[in-house]
């Protein structure tokens, strides 16, 4: 899936319904929820609160889990005129992201977005964890 130009639909299982050569099992809605095919992460850099110190809550807006994997977190900032200002700065709880990508999508900072997704954390593949064991390691 490329994030950039689309997101899976969190209420919606079409895919497992139509896969031509069935690479896409079918499952239910409730299941397919629960599958984590990413993992969302905050490029601080370009992130309107974290690197602009603008007010953004566009991402967490349309995070679709029933507990929002995206959160924020109010802190006291200073713009560039020097002035005291609270801003919400968006965090991901990598428990709860199951990296759909609407929150890519969604982002108004554009080419790349402020907010990306990454196959890390997906539940295919346990080898491939934001944060790695130490059998990851060879060390067991």
């Amino acid at each position: 899936m490329v994030t950039s130009l689309g997101y899976c639909d969190y209420e919606c299982n079409l895919c497992s319904q139509v896969c031509p050569t069935h690479a896409i099992r079918q499952i239910e809605v409730a299941e397919k929820q629960k599958i984590k095919i990413g993992l969302a992460y905050i490029d601080r850099s370009r992130c309107l609160p974290w690197a602009y110190s603008k007010t953004c809550i566009v991402c967490e807006e349309h995070c679709p889990t029933p507990k929002k994997a995206i959160w924020f977190e109010e802190v006291e900032v200073r713009n560039i005129q020097g002035e005291k200002l609270t801003v919400k700065q968006p965090r991901v709880d990598p428990e709860l992201c199951i990296g759909c990508g609407i929150c890519e999508v969604k982002c108004p900072v554009k080419a790349p977005a402020a907010v990306r997704v990454t196959s890390v954390g997906e539940s295919r593949n346990p080898e491939n964890q934001i944060l790695l064991t130490t059998d990851s390691y060879g060390q067991g």
